[in-house]
């Protein structure tokens, strides 16, 4: 069974955006190996991506929410009617985490004793032992069975696919025997918002923001229905909510309510960002990729290394900084610095995605996948 389906580009870029506020906010990296405080508004370029630095690990929910949807898009109705079963879908996911996870994985351990062996510690995350490393070959680091505070270790940014992975199996299942409409998926929330509250881990809000965006794939199915009725009212209504929330005129009542339930939630939930921007975002795209199907097709390249550029960053910081405390000192205050960093981040992303990752996945499919 070969992955064939409709490209919806404009999602594409907005994952490819999220890896690259995740690369910004990691950036800070450079500045806690020197174990100092710095200034983030330093940091080269702050007045144009200052929101990257401060903002960058919300990309991950994101990343969720987003799974979530694009699950609920391509895979849900597909499973149901046994177009696709549980070997091929585990395969399909597998070979498109796994390959890189691997690589990276590999390379970072290799990387992490060489700085070692100048540093006598290893470069911002200590657990770089057997247990952590055995978690992180099995992608299971974040599961429920793993220890909960297993400290992070070697490529850590992985936590998330771990999660990922998690997230993909369990939605098989539940395909099967549930979230067949608005009202299911909606009750399925609300048994994730509890266990949050109680268990309050990445994995249990990774769950909640997956199945939030099923439920924004059978909102938007709605908002689709009223637009065959009555088009202009409904782009009305979203620009005037644009708005409304865009402009920041919400923020402080939502903070507000946010601040009061922390106890309760554990201070991680954003309430603004998590149940009305980001479906927002993903619905106005939707709705704009509906209207001009092609639209970001020309950057979909920047969609498919997005998952590369996520795993690649880390471990590329490595040697800049055995560079910058035995050879040569670097300033990451520096513009040209910067610039040099990032564009190395794209370039080895690039050559990894063409010439292992893609042709890996291409490769695997073909030996496993076995054709209905």
């Amino acid at each position: 069974m070969k992955e064939k389906q409709q490209r919806i580009y404009l999602l594409d870029l907005a994952r490819a955006f999220a890896a690259i506020c995740v690369v910004l906010q990691h950036y800070q990296h450079f500045y806690w190996s020197k174990n100092q405080d710095f200034d983030r508004s330093a940091q080269p370029f702050f007045e144009v991506i200052g929101f990257g630095y401060n903002f960058g690990s919300q990309a991950v929910p994101f990343f969720f929410m987003l799974s979530g949807f694009i699950f609920f898009t391509f895979y849900y109705q597909k499973i149901c009617d046994g177009k696709i079963n549980l070997k091929n879908f585990i395969i399909l996911r597998l070979t498109r985490l796994y390959p890189l996870h691997f690589l990276t994985l590999i390379i970072v351990v290799f990387l992490q004793q060489l700085y070692f062996f100048f540093e006598n510690n290893y470069f911002i995350w200590d657990a770089d032992n057997i247990t952590t490393f055995v978690s992180h070959i099995f992608l299971i680091q974040e599961w429920p069975m793993i220890q909960s505070n297993l400290e992070h270790g070697f490529n850590a940014p992985a936590f998330s696919i771990s999660i990922e992975l998690f997230l993909y199996i369990s939605f098989f299942f539940i395909s099967l025997n549930y979230a067949k409409n608005l009202s299911q998926v909606g009750t399925i929330i609300i048994a994730s918002i509890i266990s949050y509250c109680v268990i309050r881990s990445s994995l249990a809000l990774g769950v909640l923001l997956f199945y939030y965006g099923g439920f924004i794939f059978y909102f938007l199915i709605k908002i689709k229905k009223i637009i065959n009725k009555n088009k202009n009212l409904v782009i009305l209504f979203l620009l005037i909510l644009d708005l409304i929330i865009f402009s920041g005129s919400v923020n402080n009542f939502f903070l507000t309510i946010q601040l009061e339930l922390n106890p309760v939630t554990g201070g991680r939930l954003m309430i603004l960002l998590y149940f009305i921007k980001f479906p927002l975002i993903i619905i106005n795209l939707m709705l704009v990729q509906m209207f001009f199907k092609n639209m970001g097709k020309n950057f979909q390249i920047l969609g498919d290394m997005s998952y590369t550029i996520y795993l690649i960053h880390f471990p590329l910081q490595i040697p800049f900084e055995i560079i910058n405390k035995n050879f040569l000192k670097i300033n990451y205050n520096d513009n040209l610095v910067f610039l040099l960093y990032f564009f190395l981040v794209i370039l080895f992303s690039f050559i990894t995605y063409k010439f292992f990752e893609l042709p890996s996945k291409i490769i695997i499919r073909k030996k496993l996948i076995i054709k209905n």
